[in-house]
C-alpha cells in the first residue's frame, strides 16, 4: 500500500466502499458488507499487512477528551495510509462504565472493589449505594452530550464505522447485582417513573405494602432489606431494579441522540453488551438504545437484541483459540455483520508486518467472510418459525431473589464473573428451549412482555409460545397469553406462570392456574382450554448427560407438539441411515425466492486423554438434508452447481458450516463487459448482468482486480449487490498505477460462477 499513491477523492471513495456497494448504500445506512476490526493500534507496515489479509477497519481511541481535535493523531494516521477505516473507542466510558473502565496502575474495577469494601464494613451506609456519576445527573448528561456531539462534528469527515459511547458499559460493573443508584438524582427520576407505572400514591402502596405520605418521600427497598419480608412482596425493591434498567437505557439513549445531532447518518454503539440480567442489561430495552452493538453472545443476548431490534448492527469479538474459526462462523449465522478481532500479544501480526500465528491461520477465513459470503448471509433475512419464546426480566428478577434470600448478604460478594457462572433458572431455561429447537431445524424468536399484553403473538402469527420460568407476569401478559390459547395457540411452560405479579409480588393464586393447573403434575401434561392448549413440557438442552436430563422433555416429545401445532422443520437433518442427529444448528435465510440453509455443528468438546493431554481434532460427520422438494442446489462455500435433488448427503466439518443456495429453477449465466484499454487516472466502467431472471431479490458479486503481476489490490477489489441481475462497478486508475496487463475477474456468489476481463493499462 505505501507504495501505490491513490487520488485523495479516489481514497474517499474507496473508503465509502469498503462498507457496500451502491445498491445497498441507503439501506442500513450502508453496513452491506462483513466488516473485520482490529482493536489494537498499530504502525503502517502492519496495516498493510492487516489491509492483505482482509482486515477493512482500525480503531481510534478517544479516551474521554473534550477536546475533540486531539481524537485523530497517531492512531489515525496509519489507518488513512492504508486507506482503512476506524471507528471512535471509548469516548464516554468515565459515565457509562465508571465501575469497569482502564486505570494507569489499577485494576480495571478498584472503584466497585471500593464501594465493596464500603459496605462490607456497614451496610446501612447509603454512600455504599450511591453511583457516581449517576446515570440521571443532569450535568453529567449535558456534558456527556457535549463531548459526544463535538467529537463527531471532529470526525464526521472520515466517515467512522461508528462512535462507541463505551466498551463494557454497566450501572456497577459490568452486569453484577448491585444496589446503584440511590442518589438524590436517580431517586427523583425513580419517582417520577413510578408515578407513570402507578397513578397514585395509593395504588403503589397497596402494591409495595407500605405507607407513603406523598411522592417525595417514597424510598425503595434495598436488597438487604427486602431479602427480611416473609411475606415474599418484593415489589418495592423489584420496582427499584426495573427503574435501574430504564435509567440505564435512557442514558444510553441520550448519548445516541447526542451522536446523532452531529451527524444524523452517525452510528452511535455499546461494546462489550454483557448477560441478560442485571447492570442494565434487560435487552427489550437496550435493543432500541443504539445503532450498533457489540454483544457478547451468552445467555441468548444476541438473538433477543436481534428479535427486539432486526436492524441492529450487531459485532462479536474474536480473542483467538482453537475454537475462534467455529465461533466466527456461529456468530454470523446468528445475525452479526463483523467481527473486532482482540489481539494483545501481536498474534495475528508482528512488529515488523509480518504475520503472526493466528494471522497465518485466519487468512483463509478471513479470505472467505469477505469474498462476499458474509454479504450474502448480512443482505438475506433470516427466517423464523411461528414459534416465540418469553423474554421476562420480572422472572429473572424475581427468581434471583428467591435463590438468595436465605444467603444473606453472600450476593454482596459476588464479581461480574460470577454472573457467567450463575444457573438463574429463567436464563437456564430460556437457553436450553432455544438451543433445543435449533438443534431441531427450528429458529424461534424472543418476544417481550410488552409485545404479549399487546397481542402480537397474534399478530405476527405465532403458533407456539414458550413460557420459560415465567414466574413474574402482568396481568396484562396473562390476558394476552389467555387470549393466544384461546385462539387455538399451544403454550409450553415449565413451571406454574404468574405466581408473581410484575413486580415480584407473591399472589394469592396464579394468573394462569385456570389454564395450567398443577403444572408439576407429570411431565407432558396437557391443559385444553377452549381452541388451544397448554403443556408442561421443560426442555432438554443438547448436550445434557442422561443423569442431569430427569424430568425433562426429550426432542421427540417437543416434535410431536410442534407437528400437531403445524410447525415443523422444512429442511430435515439426519444420518444416514435415518436416525436424528443431535449435534447440529440450523440456519435458515430468505433472498427473494430463493433459500439459503446453513448447518453447523456443535462446538466439540476436547476429550482428555489418559496423560491428562486433549485428544486430537474430532472427525467429519456423515449426515443428510432432505429438502421439501426436488429443488436445485449449489454449495456456496465451494462454489459448485450440485444440480436438481432432494436429498443432499455431506461430510460436516467439526469447525465450519455447509451452506447451501435452494430454488425451483436454475441460476442463470453471468456475463461481464467492460473497457479493454485505459490509462492511468482513467476510471472504467465494468457491466455485470445475469443471462436471464434470477429468483433472487440480489445478487452478491465478488470483485477481484489484478495488476500486471498478478497481485490482488484492495483498493479495487470488494463485493458489490446487484438487484434484478445487472451491476455497474467502476474501476478508477491512480496516476502512478502500473502499465501493463490487468485482469478484473467477478464471481456471482450465488451461483459460483465466474467470468474475467482482460485490460490493457498504457502510458498517456
Amino acid at each position: 500500500m505505501t507504495a501505490r499513491k491513490v487520488p485523495a477523492a479516489v481514497a474517499l471513495i474507496l473508503l465509502l466502499a469498503a462498507v457496500g456497494g451502491p445498491a445497498s448504500q441507503a439501506a442500513e445506512r450502508g453496513w452491506s458488507d462483513y466488516q473485520i476490526i482490529m482493536w489494537q493500534p498499530h504502525n503502517a507496515t502492519q496495516d498493510a499487512a492487516l489491509r492483505r489479509l482482509g482486515v477493512t477497519a482500525g480503531v481510534v481511541h478517544a479516551y474521554h477528551q473534550e477536546n475533540p481535535a486531539r481524537v485523530v493523531g497517531s492512531e489515525a494516521e496509519p489507518l488513512l495510509q492504508n486507506n482503512l477505516r476506524w471507528y471512535v473507542e471509548n469516548i464516554a466510558t468515565d459515565f457509562y462504565s465508571a465501575y469497569h473502565r482502564w486505570f494507569p496502575n489499577r485494576p480495571v474495577n478498584w472503584r466497585f472493589a471500593a464501594v465493596k469494601k464500603l459496605y462490607d464494613e456497614d451496610p446501612g451506609n447509603i454512600a455504599a449505594l450511591v453511583r457516581d456519576p449517576s446515570l440521571s445527573d443532569p450535568v453529567w448528561l449535558k456534558k456527556i452530550h457535549d463531548r459526544l456531539a463535538n467529537v463527531v462534528k471532529a470526525q464526521r469527515q472520515y466517515r467512522p464505522l461508528y462512535y462507541n459511547l463505551a466498551d463494557e458499559p454497566g450501572i456497577a460493573e459490568l452486569s453484577v447485582a448491585w444496589d446503584f443508584d440511590f442518589s438524590a438524582e436517580s431517586l427523583a427520576g425513580m419517582r417520577l417513573w413510578l408515578k407513570e407505572q402507578y397513578g397514585t400514591v395509593s395504588a403503589l402502596n397497596a402494591e409495595w405494602g407500605s405507607h407513603f405520605a406523598d411522592w417525595d418521600s417514597v424510598m425503595p427497598m434495598t436488597t438487604r432489606e427486602a431479602m427480611r419480608r416473609e411475606d415474599q412482596n418484593f415489589s418495592a425493591w423489584a420496582d427499584f431494579k426495573a427503574w435501574m434498567d430504564v435509567a440505564f437505557a435512557r442514558a444510553v439513549r441520550r448519548g445516541t441522540d447526542a451522536v446523532h445531532s452531529a451527524d444524523p447518518e452517525a452510528r452511535a454503539a455499546i461494546e462489550g453488551a454483557q448477560i441478560s440480567g442485571w447492570g442494565g442489561y434487560d435487552y427489550s430495552r437496550l435493543a432500541r438504545t443504539v445503532d450498533l452493538a457489540e454483544v457478547y453472545d451468552d445467555g441468548e443476548n444476541l438473538e433477543a437484541m436481534r428479535s427486539f431490534n432486526p436492524r441492529m448492527v450487531l459485532l462479536t469479538t474474536s480473542g483467538g483459540g482453537a475454537e475462534e474459526t467455529h465461533n466466527v462462523w456461529r456468530e454470523l449465522l446468528r445475525g452479526t455483520r463483523g467481527l473486532i478481532l482482540w489481539d494483545p500479544n501481536s498474534e495475528i501480526v508482528r512488529d515488523d508486518g509480518t504475520l503472526g500465528p493466528r494471522g497465518r491461520a485466519a487468512a483463509p477465513l478471513f479470505a472467505e467472510l469477505r469474498g462476499g459470503i458474509g454479504s450474502l448471509l448480512i443482505n438475506s433475512q433470516r427466517h423464523f418459525d411461528p414459534i416465540a419464546i418469553l423474554y421476562s426480566p420480572a422472572s429473572m428478577r424475581t427468581q434471583w431473589m428467591l435463590d438468595w434470600q436465605l444467603r444473606g448478604d453472600a450476593w454482596s460478594a459476588r464479581d461480574a464473573n460470577s454472573d457467567y457462572e450463575d444457573p438463574n433458572a429463567v436464563r437456564s431455561s430460556m437457553n436450553a428451549y432455544a438451543a433445543l429447537f435449533e438443534h431441531m431445524g427450528l429458529q424461534p424468536r424472543f418476544v417481550t412482555s410488552d409485545q404479549v399484553e399487546k397481542g402480537e403473538l397474534q399478530r405476527r402469527g405465532y403458533r407456539i409460545v414458550i413460557l420459560p420460568r415465567a414466574i413474574a407476569v402482568s396481568p396484562g401478559e396473562a390476558r394476552g397469553i389467555r387470549r393466544f390459547i384461546a385462539a387455538g395457540g399451544v403454550v409450553i411452560a415449565d413451571d406454574v406462570p404468574g405466581a408473581f405479579d410484575q413486580h415480584s409480588h407473591k399472589l394469592p393464586k396464579p394468573l394462569l392456574s385456570d389454564i395450567f393447573g398443577n403444572m408439576s403434575s407429570r411431565l407432558g401434561a396437557r391443559f385444553p382450554y377452549r381452541r388451544g392448549q397448554a403443556f408442561y413440557l421443560p426442555a432438554e438442552a443438547p448436550g445434557q448427560t442422561k443423569d442431569s436430563n430427569a424430568g425433562l422433555g426429550t426432542p421427540a416429545q417437543f416434535a410431536e407438539v410442534t407437528a400437531k401445532s403445524g410447525v415443523a422443520p422444512a429442511f430435515a437433518v439426519a444420518s444416514p441411515d435415518g436416525k436424528p442427529v443431535t449435534d447440529v444448528e440450523t440456519y435458515r435465510f430468505v433472498d427473494g425466492g430463493l433459500t439459503i440453509v446453513a448447518l453447523l455443528r456443535d462446538l466439540p468438546a476436547s476429550q482428555p486423554n489418559d496423560d491428562g493431554k486433549t485428544s486430537g481434532s474430532p472427525t467429519q460427520e456423515a449426515i443428510v438434508l432432505t429438502l421439501p422438494r426436488r429443488s436445485y442446489v449449489y454449495d456456496l462455500r465451494r462454489g459448485a452447481a450440485l444440480g436438481p435433488m432432494r436429498r443432499v448427503a455431506l461430510s460436516l466439518d467439526p469447525n465450519e458450516p455447509a451452506i447451501f443456495a435452494v430454488t425451483e429453477r436454475s441460476l442463470p449465466t453471468l456475463k461481464l463487459s467492460g473497457p479493454g484499454r485505459l490509462r492511468p487516472g482513467e476510471t472504467g466502467e465494468f457491466r455485470f448482468n445475469l443471462a436471464g431472471a434470477s429468483p433472487a431479490a440480489f445478487d452478491v458479486f465478488h470483485v477481484e482486480v489484478r495488476d500486471p503481476a498478478g497481485k490482488l489490490l484492495p483498493d479495487y477489489s470488494g463485493n458489490l449487490l446487484a438487484r434484478g441481475g445487472k451491476a455497474v462497478w467502476h474501476l478508477p486508475l491512480a496516476l502512478n498505477d502500473a502499465v501493463g496487463k490487468w485482469e478484473v475477474r467477478v464471481k456471482d456468489v450465488l451461483s459460483g460462477e465466474t467470468a474475467r476481463s482482460r485490460l490493457v493499462v498504457t502510458r498517456p
